[in-house]
């Protein structure tokens, strides 16, 4: 499988994300405090069904495989940084920076990934590699200098580690930065020259050797280009994301020129607004503007979304602040990279997100895909960089929790089928089969297959059934009739289809990871629908000193763990003590109770969004919610589930959850209640919480339904039904109408051939 996209050669900028284990940059106790397990499993490659829990939300992105960390040698607990290197034979490779080392791993099929070696490394969550020529030069807080590794003979499977070289006092790096284009390197963060902008004497590309830098101030990334043209033709500029003390005071953007490496010199600073930490830096194309990620302002509580600031460089004598972008998502920005005008960003537990910079001062985001399932919490854990330079337009992104994904970004124009649903995509499915969807496939450029247009659906248990598509006689149409389901599960579907060039598209792009979802069931009831504008009668307890459960639109300003809006957008919600400043829950527990609820006559499900923030104070991730549920209208209680008090869900963000009751309860009554319980029982702890959005659906199952194919009523399908139809069909009756379009031809005769061959329910 492939996809045809050829992007322009890297612009020469080649900087490095991320890769240090001592405690003197980017607050990196909160970093390791932050850390999660690694998330373990084999190998997933496009078809296979996905781990349960492991749903990737994502927008215009296709995953392609994904390789969790334990599939690497050396027992791997986190990852970090990634790059790319093509062969001289067009082949692609992944190189994924390990908690121990580097994995290598040949993505030439994106989705059928090959590891071919792991290099051993020292030991440090921060690792970071580039490549010259078809060396790749590693480097860690955790030692052993520059690991230079030969991929000469990459395409055999084989990749050399020719030394860890160690010169000059130099032993430990933060980042390394390369420019491809002069075939120059540079370490930045190292343990000498002031963790400046060193450059290395690469005369001997296997033996480099510490050469002069930029040693002012300390770097902690760099990108570096070459001019060829215009007023700085000829000339080599680093554009440095650094500061004084490690990169803490006065943080901002140095332009340094790195020309000649027996002169360098400071051409201009530039200091942003509110300014946390300098973090990485990325140029465009056209060496006009440069986008700077801040890595601790969201979780400082500068910005209350992840903002990328834009510096106008188009005179390098005097850069100026343009604006920010952001994907309105509250994480913390991280590594970003940029191809044609495309902005790839690596935004820890929001993924990676992609922006259209068409319009380079107002970039658009245009996909995303989330490696961090769960939330999108100010945590240090997730999307740790990105690689967007492979010649097939493939992108791989580096997880700090789950390894490596691969991905194809289906946004970006190029050769492709566009698959769309007509009207809304059912939320429910007739268990007795019959449920018409509809669905288009549009050519792109790229050519269909025609029988390859199918519906998947796969039920609770991962079992998939497929149903191929029927042309409805309207452009590029295709109808599917769902067969019998099982009442009360719920399912998932897709729209999937192939293109001559053996490439799969999918409806939603996140299929076949994550469908759509739809209940088998017949009718639907909502006995209780509650957006706390209004009071209907939930009521409020507790022992704790402060911190009580209150309606009302949130004031808090969401800087102390608690939101700063509603769910549902409707202004009010319960939340505990809401009033700005130090208002969490102190000493004791904090409850809500609803009222009673009709959840009898059928499936019935509770739904509600939570809100939950313990990771403030002097003693973390200590404290838990639970919500708990009672079927006889409050006299016993069942848990339902515990929040917390650690894993991804305990660092605020709204999650929104709709559990079937029939799995606590087999037989739910007309006097059901739910209750959510807060606590704060450690030491200096700030735990803040809210609900939104408290719904109750009741589904029932309907009675088995005509057979649409039975013509003749006669309870079996038979050579009459079909001349029935016929009939039925040469006299232009409405009923032989099958797609609805008014008119009688070879279409509407396929259709009724279609569902007579799935039978009766």
């Amino acid at each position: 499988m492939k996809t045809r996209f050829v992007s322009r050669a890297i612009v020469g900028c080649a900087a490095a994300a991320l890769a240090a284990s001592t405690l003197a940059h980017d607050d990196d106790i909160r970093k390791l405090m932050s850390l999660e397990p690694p998330v373990y499993g084999p190998v997933w490659r496009l078809g296979d069904p996905l781990p349960r829990g492991e749903n990737f939300a994502a927008t215009g992105i296709t995953l392609l495989s994904w390789i969790p960390l334990n599939n690497f040698a050396g027992n791997q607990s986190s990852g970090n940084d990634c790059w790319g290197y093509v062969s001289p034979s067009g082949r692609e490779y992944a190189i994924m920076g390990l908690r121990a080392g580097f994995g290598f791993v040949e993505i030439t099929d994106p989705t059928n990934p090959v590891i071919l070696t792991t290099i051993p490394g020292p030991t440090s969550l921060w690792h970071d590699v580039k490549v010259i020529g078809h060396i790749a030069y590693g480097v860690s807080e955790g030692g052993s200098g520059i690991q230079v590794m030969d991929m000469s003979n990459i395409d055999n499977g084989q990749v050399t580690l020719l030394r860890n070289q160690m010169t000059g006092g130099h032993t430990t790096t933060h980042n390394i930065v390369s420019n491809p284009d002069a075939g120059t390197l540079y370490l930045t963060g190292a343990n000498i020259g002031n963790g400046g902008l060193v450059n290395l004497n690469l005369s001997d590309p296997t033996r480099p050797t510490i050469g002069n830098g930029w040693t002012n101030m300390y770097v902690h990334d760099a990108c570096v280009v070459s001019y060829h043209e215009g007023p700085y033709a000829g000339r080599e500029i680093a554009f440095c994301a650094s500061g004084q003390n490690g990169g803490w005071n006065n943080t901002g953007l140095r332009i340094v020129d790195v020309t000649n490496k027996n002169n360098i010199f400071t051409v201009s600073t530039l200091l942003y607004s509110s300014p946390a930490y300098s973090h990485q830096i990325w140029v465009t194309p056209d060496k006009k503007y440069a986008y700077l990620n801040d890595e601790l302002d969201e979780d400082n509580g500068l910005v209350p979304t992840t903002t990328t600031r834009i510096f106008d460089i188009s005179n390098i004598n005097s850069p100026f602040e343009v604006g920010t972008f952001t994907s309105n998502s509250p994480a913390i920005d991280h590594n970003l990279y940029v191809r044609d005008q495309f902005i790839f960003e690596a935004n820890y537990t929001s993924g990676l997100r992609v922006f259209d910079a068409s319009d380079p001062t107002s970039p658009v985001q245009i996909a995303f895909f989330d490696t961090y399932p769960g939330n999108d919490g100010r945590t240090f854990n997730g999307a740790w960089s990105s690689y967007p330079y492979f010649p097939s337009g493939t992108v791989i992104v580096s997880d700090i929790n789950r390894g490596l994904f691969v991905l194809r970004v289906d946004a970006i124009d190029g050769e492709r089928l566009q698959l769309a649903y007509v009207g809304d995509h059912p939320q429910t499915l007739n268990p007795n089969g019959g449920t018409q969807i509809l669905a288009t496939v549009t050519e792109v450029g790229a050519t269909l297959i025609p029988s390859s247009v199918r519906l998947v659906i796969r039920n609770e248990q991962g079992v998939e059934t497929t149903i191929t598509g029927q042309p409805t006689g309207q452009p590029d149409e295709y109808r599917f009739i769902t067969t019998a389901l099982t009442c009360g599960q719920r399912y998932e579907y897709w729209v999937m289809a192939e293109s001559t060039t053996t490439t799969f598209y999918f409806a939603p792009l996140t299929a076949p990871t994550r469908g759509y979802f739809a209940l088998a069931v017949g009718d639907q009831t909502t006995p209780f629908h509650d957006t706390f504008e209004t009071d209907l009668g939930w009521t409020t307890s507790g022992t704790a000193t402060d911190g009580h459960w209150q309606r009302g639109v949130p004031v808090g300003g969401g800087n102390r763990g608690d939101p700063a809006a509603d769910y549902d957008g409707s202004g009010q919600c319960y939340l505990t003590a809401n009033r700005a400043g130090d208002s969490d829950i102190d000493n004791g527990w904090v409850r809500l109770t609803s009222p009673t609820m009709n959840a009898s006559g059928g499936i019935a499900y509770i739904n509600y969004a939570r809100w939950f923030h313990n990771t403030f104070g002097a003693n973390p991730q200590s404290d838990i919610m639970e919500v708990e549920v009672s079927n006889n209208g409050g006299s016993t209680w069942t848990m339902l589930e515990v929040v917390g008090p650690a894993g991804p869900e305990v660092s605020g963000g709204w999650i929104y959850k709709s559990l079937r009751i029939n799995d606590t309860f087999p037989e739910p009554s007309d006097q059901f209640r739910i209750r959510f319980t807060a606590y704060d029982t450690g030491a200096g702890s700030v735990v803040e919480a809210a609900i939104d959005a408290v719904s109750l659906d009741v589904y029932t199952c309907q009675d088995p339904i005509p057979c649409e194919p039975d013509r003749n009523g006669d309870g079996s399908l038979d050579f009459f039904d079909i001349q029935h139809f016929l009939d039925a069909f040469s006299n232009h009756q409405p009923s032989a109408d099958m797609n609805g379009d008014g008119q009688y031809n070879f279409f509407d005769v396929q259709i009724y051939l279609s569902i007579f061959s799935f039978g009766c329910p």
